[in-house]
């Protein structure tokens, strides 16, 4: 529907009764898939735990993508809350 968004649903475990027809693994990976591995020129909106945002970052950076073209939203606890960045930003 819109020219400049790709919507891509990816299930980590489908299950074994072959209803699902969507992508299947961790969502990073089916984003590397999609995307050939390159995500230069694009910009990545994440939202969800800290371990699928860092796992996504890290694919995105390797293919590409800088740190001013990820917005993320973490799943996060109060205690987690001081941490602004992720831990893989600080490491540029």
């Amino acid at each position: 529907k819109y020219a400049n968004f790709t919507y891509i649903p990816a299930l980590s475990d489908a299950g074994d009764d072959g209803e699902w027809e969507g992508e299947v693994g961790f969502v990073h990976e089916a984003a590397q898939r999609a995307f050939d591995g390159d995500f230069s020129g694009n910009k990545a909106y994440l939202c969800g735990p800290p371990l699928m945002i860092d796992a996504c970052i890290n694919t995105l950076m390797q293919g590409r993508l800088f740190e001013r073209d990820i917005y993320t939203e973490k799943f996060i606890s109060a205690a987690d809350a001081q941490q602004v960045r992720s831990p893989l930003f600080k490491n540029i």
